[in-house]
Protein backbone atom coordinates (compact mmCIF):
# COMPACT_ATOMS: atom_id res chain seq x y z
CA UNK A 1 0.00 0.00 0.00
CA UNK A 2 3.05 2.50 0.98
CA UNK A 3 4.12 1.94 -2.77
CA UNK A 4 0.61 2.82 -3.81
CA UNK A 5 0.67 5.83 -2.32
CA UNK A 6 4.50 6.93 -2.99
CA UNK A 7 3.76 5.96 -6.66
CA UNK A 8 0.83 9.06 -6.27
CA UNK A 9 2.69 11.10 -4.43
CA UNK A 10 3.14 14.57 -6.32
CA UNK A 11 6.75 14.61 -6.15
CA UNK A 12 7.13 11.39 -7.80
CA UNK A 13 4.66 12.71 -10.39
CA UNK A 14 7.06 15.60 -11.06
CA UNK A 15 9.56 13.16 -11.56
CA UNK A 16 7.91 11.62 -14.12
CA UNK A 17 7.23 15.30 -16.14
CA UNK A 18 10.68 15.62 -16.01
CA UNK A 19 11.47 12.43 -17.31
CA UNK A 20 8.33 13.03 -20.28
CA UNK A 21 9.41 16.98 -21.17
CA UNK A 22 13.35 15.33 -21.53
CA UNK A 23 12.09 12.89 -23.99
CA UNK A 24 9.32 14.94 -25.84
CA UNK A 25 11.32 18.35 -26.10
CA UNK A 26 15.00 19.45 -27.34
CA UNK A 27 16.32 20.90 -24.46
CA UNK A 28 19.86 22.71 -24.08
CA UNK A 29 22.25 21.04 -21.87
CA UNK A 30 21.91 23.81 -18.98
CA UNK A 31 18.23 23.00 -18.65
CA UNK A 32 18.67 19.13 -18.95
CA UNK A 33 21.18 19.72 -15.98
CA UNK A 34 18.44 21.20 -14.25
CA UNK A 35 15.85 18.36 -14.88
CA UNK A 36 18.39 15.23 -14.26
CA UNK A 37 18.90 16.24 -10.90
CA UNK A 38 17.63 14.27 -8.28
CA UNK A 39 14.72 15.77 -6.81
CA UNK A 40 14.21 14.61 -2.84
CA UNK A 41 13.55 11.45 -1.25
CA UNK A 42 10.08 10.85 0.31
CA UNK A 43 11.80 10.33 3.73
CA UNK A 44 14.81 13.02 3.55
CA UNK A 45 14.43 15.53 5.86
CA UNK A 46 12.86 18.66 5.17
CA UNK A 47 16.09 20.19 6.94
CA UNK A 48 18.48 18.83 5.19
CA UNK A 49 17.64 20.13 1.18
CA UNK A 50 19.90 22.33 -0.40
CA UNK A 51 17.53 25.61 -1.60
CA UNK A 52 17.38 28.79 -3.33
CA UNK A 53 15.60 31.66 -2.35
CA UNK A 54 14.58 33.45 -5.16
CA UNK A 55 13.19 37.17 -5.77
CA UNK A 56 11.81 39.26 -9.00
CA UNK A 57 11.55 42.74 -8.97
CA UNK A 58 9.43 43.47 -12.30
CA UNK A 59 7.32 46.55 -13.30
CA UNK A 60 4.11 45.06 -13.36
CA UNK A 61 2.59 40.90 -13.79
CA UNK A 62 2.44 40.80 -17.28
CA UNK A 63 5.61 39.48 -18.69
CA UNK A 64 4.49 40.25 -22.26
CA UNK A 65 3.81 43.85 -21.35
CA UNK A 66 6.14 44.28 -18.56
CA UNK A 67 9.80 44.20 -17.71
CA UNK A 68 12.34 42.02 -15.34
CA UNK A 69 13.89 44.44 -13.62
CA UNK A 70 15.95 42.50 -11.10
CA UNK A 71 16.83 39.08 -10.28
CA UNK A 72 18.06 38.26 -6.55
CA UNK A 73 19.19 35.37 -5.14
CA UNK A 74 21.15 33.23 -1.96
CA UNK A 75 21.22 29.71 -1.57
CA UNK A 76 19.51 27.93 1.94
CA UNK A 77 21.93 24.85 2.97
CA UNK A 78 21.82 23.15 6.48
CA UNK A 79 18.94 25.81 7.33
CA UNK A 80 22.07 29.00 7.08
CA UNK A 81 21.26 31.28 4.22
CA UNK A 82 24.86 32.09 2.29
CA UNK A 83 25.17 35.69 2.43
CA UNK A 84 28.57 35.28 0.90
CA UNK A 85 27.29 33.40 -2.04
CA UNK A 86 24.20 36.23 -2.82
CA UNK A 87 23.16 37.61 -6.21
CA UNK A 88 21.18 40.65 -7.79
CA UNK A 89 21.43 41.29 -10.96
CA UNK A 90 19.84 44.20 -12.85
CA UNK A 91 18.62 43.84 -16.18
CA UNK A 92 19.38 45.70 -19.13
CA UNK A 93 16.33 47.03 -19.97
CA UNK A 94 14.69 50.87 -19.76
CA UNK A 95 11.07 49.62 -21.37
CA UNK A 96 8.05 49.82 -19.42
CA UNK A 97 9.76 50.93 -16.23
CA UNK A 98 6.82 52.38 -14.12
CA UNK A 99 6.75 55.13 -11.61
CA UNK A 100 4.31 53.15 -9.04
CA UNK A 101 6.86 50.36 -9.11
CA UNK A 102 10.33 52.85 -9.03
CA UNK A 103 8.78 54.27 -5.97
CA UNK A 104 8.44 50.80 -4.49
CA UNK A 105 11.77 49.06 -5.73
CA UNK A 106 14.16 52.38 -6.73
CA UNK A 107 14.90 51.19 -10.03
CA UNK A 108 14.79 53.46 -12.96
CA UNK A 109 15.57 53.72 -16.30
CA UNK A 110 19.38 55.11 -15.66
CA UNK A 111 20.40 52.11 -13.41
CA UNK A 112 19.24 49.28 -16.08
CA UNK A 113 21.35 51.24 -18.90
CA UNK A 114 24.76 49.06 -16.58
CA UNK A 115 22.47 45.83 -15.93
CA UNK A 116 22.91 42.70 -17.97
CA UNK A 117 21.08 40.52 -20.84
CA UNK A 118 18.13 38.63 -19.06
CA UNK A 119 19.34 35.76 -20.91
CA UNK A 120 22.12 35.69 -19.14
CA UNK A 121 20.76 36.52 -15.55
CA UNK A 122 18.51 34.14 -15.94
CA UNK A 123 20.25 31.31 -17.15
CA UNK A 124 22.98 31.83 -14.22
CA UNK A 125 20.19 31.81 -11.67
CA UNK A 126 19.01 28.33 -13.48
CA UNK A 127 22.58 27.12 -13.16
CA UNK A 128 22.53 27.97 -9.53
CA UNK A 129 19.07 26.64 -9.40
CA UNK A 130 20.76 22.74 -10.39
CA UNK A 131 19.68 20.58 -7.28
CA UNK A 132 17.97 22.76 -5.49
CA UNK A 133 14.30 23.33 -4.62
CA UNK A 134 12.95 27.14 -4.88
CA UNK A 135 11.25 29.79 -2.41
CA UNK A 136 9.31 32.41 -3.28
CA UNK A 137 6.88 34.24 -1.45
CA UNK A 138 3.73 34.48 -4.02
CA UNK A 139 4.72 32.76 -6.75
CA UNK A 140 3.08 34.08 -9.20
CA UNK A 141 5.29 36.77 -10.53
CA UNK A 142 8.72 34.42 -10.67
CA UNK A 143 6.75 31.64 -12.73
CA UNK A 144 5.09 34.48 -15.14
CA UNK A 145 8.10 35.79 -16.13
CA UNK A 146 10.36 32.71 -16.00
CA UNK A 147 8.05 30.37 -17.93
CA UNK A 148 8.10 33.84 -20.90
CA UNK A 149 11.65 33.40 -20.84
CA UNK A 150 11.67 29.88 -21.20
CA UNK A 151 9.15 30.15 -24.39
CA UNK A 152 11.29 33.33 -26.01
CA UNK A 153 14.64 32.21 -25.08
CA UNK A 154 14.40 28.47 -25.92
CA UNK A 155 11.22 27.66 -27.46
CA UNK A 156 10.01 25.41 -24.33
CA UNK A 157 6.94 25.03 -22.10
CA UNK A 158 7.02 25.72 -18.63
CA UNK A 159 9.79 23.91 -16.76
CA UNK A 160 8.90 21.34 -14.33
CA UNK A 161 10.34 22.52 -11.12
CA UNK A 162 10.23 22.10 -7.09
CA UNK A 163 9.12 25.22 -5.36
CA UNK A 164 8.15 26.13 -2.35
CA UNK A 165 6.22 29.35 -1.30
CA UNK A 166 5.77 30.97 1.98
CA UNK A 167 2.84 32.95 1.18
CA UNK A 168 1.01 29.44 0.68
CA UNK A 169 2.45 28.00 3.83
CA UNK A 170 1.40 30.91 5.88
CA UNK A 171 -2.29 30.61 4.75
CA UNK A 172 -2.42 27.00 5.48
CA UNK A 173 -0.98 28.09 9.05
CA UNK A 174 -4.07 30.55 9.16
CA UNK A 175 -6.39 28.06 8.37
CA UNK A 176 -4.71 25.29 10.58
CA UNK A 177 -4.76 27.59 13.77
CA UNK A 178 -8.52 28.72 12.28
CA UNK A 179 -7.13 32.31 12.54
CA UNK A 180 -9.72 35.18 10.89
CA UNK A 181 -7.99 37.99 11.99
CA UNK A 182 -6.39 39.52 8.82
CA UNK A 183 -6.17 38.40 4.87
CA UNK A 184 -2.45 40.46 4.74
CA UNK A 185 0.01 38.38 3.75
CA UNK A 186 2.59 40.84 2.16
CA UNK A 187 6.25 39.77 3.31
CA UNK A 188 6.78 42.26 5.58
CA UNK A 189 3.35 41.73 7.31
CA UNK A 190 4.05 37.94 7.80
CA UNK A 191 7.29 38.40 8.81
CA UNK A 192 6.04 40.78 11.68
CA UNK A 193 3.56 38.17 12.52
CA UNK A 194 6.67 35.97 13.12
CA UNK A 195 8.82 38.56 14.63
CA UNK A 196 11.27 38.88 12.44
CA UNK A 197 13.08 41.89 12.18
CA UNK A 198 11.94 44.56 9.63
CA UNK A 199 13.58 45.68 6.49
CA UNK A 200 13.64 49.16 5.27
CA UNK A 201 14.69 48.43 1.85
CA UNK A 202 13.24 46.88 -0.85
CA UNK A 203 14.68 44.85 -3.59
CA UNK A 204 15.31 41.49 -5.15
CA UNK A 205 18.35 40.63 -2.84
CA UNK A 206 16.51 41.80 -0.08
CA UNK A 207 13.28 40.41 -0.33
CA UNK A 208 14.83 36.92 -1.11
CA UNK A 209 16.51 37.25 1.91
CA UNK A 210 14.05 38.11 4.00
CA UNK A 211 11.76 34.93 2.16
CA UNK A 212 14.49 32.67 3.32
CA UNK A 213 14.58 33.85 6.64
CA UNK A 214 10.43 33.51 6.77
CA UNK A 215 10.68 29.61 5.28
CA UNK A 216 12.87 28.81 8.42
CA UNK A 217 10.95 30.40 11.05
CA UNK A 218 7.43 28.98 8.78
CA UNK A 219 9.24 25.39 8.63
CA UNK A 220 9.34 25.73 13.28
CA UNK A 221 5.90 26.84 13.18
CA UNK A 222 5.02 23.80 10.56
CA UNK A 223 7.16 20.34 12.02
CA UNK A 224 7.48 21.51 15.27
CA UNK A 225 7.32 18.13 17.15
CA UNK A 226 6.02 16.52 14.06
CA UNK A 227 7.74 14.18 11.62
CA UNK A 228 9.84 16.49 9.05
CA UNK A 229 10.42 14.16 6.34
CA UNK A 230 9.60 15.68 2.79
CA UNK A 231 6.56 13.64 2.13
CA UNK A 232 4.50 15.80 4.73
CA UNK A 233 5.73 18.95 2.66
CA UNK A 234 3.16 20.95 0.51
CA UNK A 235 5.41 21.88 -2.67
CA UNK A 236 4.11 23.81 -5.08
CA UNK A 237 4.08 21.84 -7.80
CA UNK A 238 2.06 24.42 -10.45
CA UNK A 239 3.65 25.49 -13.72
CA UNK A 240 1.71 27.60 -15.95
CA UNK A 241 -0.70 30.54 -14.59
Amino acid sequence: MRRIFNHFHPLNKLQRERERYLSTHQVPDNIRALLEAPLPGLDDDIYSLDYLSLDFETSGFNPKTDSLLSVGYLPLINQQLLLSEAVETLIHTAKNVKAETAVINHIVPEMLEKGEAWNVVLDTMLAEAVGKVLIVHGSIVEKRFLNHYMAKRYKLPPLPLLWVDTLQMEKSLHIYKGSNGTDDFRLGSVRERHNLPEYSAHGALVDSLATGELYLALLKQHFEGADSSVRHMKFDYTRAL
